[in-house]
């Protein structure tokens, strides 16, 4: 299975190098990779790391923000399945493969979501977010229950007549509002119950700026007297599901991610160090999106 893997930069190159380590060893039996990196005009010597890796798509040229970005590299791929990882984001070990045989299980499923690990700029363990299909209600309420880090879709759902790209309006909520047109159109989402990604917590992540809070407020400010009345209805519905789902629950688990330069390394993997969490956690202290 060929899998298409868009990575916005600009400015990143220290995160970028992590990124595309864990997309290079995810390759092996039945996973075939290309990695596009669209960069949007980085000073930092990214161009020049860029020309030199032979196994990445490294395109340089101006964008009209993230969202743009994502749009230029789908364009450009050409897999069978598709997602986007940002600079400071990692696959973990064996995700796209765990994906591949979910897609190759499950023909008619269009989207499929795994849970993430929330790491600080140290890769150091802060929480973890399971992935939660969203219902058409919480979806109005500008909530997006899954990472997009561990989030992966087929061409079908990109590129043919009912393909839906990123609205370049939003600079926060694109995935949100992406997701949300998919899922109206028909799309089938599933989870897939295994930590696939990790996130960094840097705190400047778009999901958290005050740009995210505006567009939340575009989002609740459209909504009809009626929905906003039924709000509270709905949250209490998705805690119940979260509930019955084992949302809350997790055990003591390892996880393993690139946390110095890959380059001063032999080989991609032995780069990767291990981590133990003893005392798994969901809650992300202040964090607003999502859940």
């Amino acid at each position: 299975m060929k899998f298409t893997v868009v990575t916005p930069s600009f400015g990143q190159l220290a995160f970028l190098k992590l990124n595309a380590a864990s997309v290079a060893d995810q390759r092996g039996p039945g996973v075939e990779v290309e990695h596009v990196v669209q960069d949007g005009g980085s000073r930092d010597g990214t161009r020049e790391w860029l020309a030199e890796r032979t196994d990445i798509r490294g395109v340089a040229e101006a964008d009209n923000g993230m969202y743009d970005a994502i749009n230029r590299g789908i364009i450009k791929g050409s897999g069978e399945v598709f997602s986007w990882l940002n600079c400071d984001e990692q696959y973990l070990p064996g995700a796209l493969d765990m994906v591949r045989e979910f897609f190759e299980r499950n023909p008619k499923i269009d989207i499929a979501a795994g849970d993430t690990i929330v790491v600080d700029g140290e890769g150091e363990y802060m929480c973890h977010r399971k992935a939660v299909v969203p219902s058409a209600g919480i979806l109005r309420l500008g909530r997006l229950p899954v990472q997009s880090s561990s989030l992966f879709f087929r061409e079908r759902t990109v590129k043919g007549p009912k393909a839906v790209l990123f609205d370049t309006k939003w600079k926060a909520m694109g995935d949100w509002a992406w997701l949300k047109e998919l899922m109206e159109n028909g799309a089938r989402l599933e989870r897939i119950p295994k930590f696939l990604s990790t996130f960094t917590d840097t705190g400047g992540n778009l999901g958290m700026s005050p740009r995210a809070i505006s567009e939340m407020r575009e989002v609740r400010a459209a909504l009809t007297p009626v929905q906003r009345a039924s709000a509270p209805v709905v949250r209490a519905g998705d805690y119940l599901r979260k509930i019955m789902d084992g949302y809350y629950f997790q055990k003591p688990y390892d996880y393993a991610i690139y946390d110095a330069d890959p380059s001063a390394h032999s080989g991609v993997s032995s780069a990767r160090r291990s981590r133990h969490v003893a005392k798994p956690t969901f809650i992300w202290k202040g964090h607003m999106m999502g859940h």
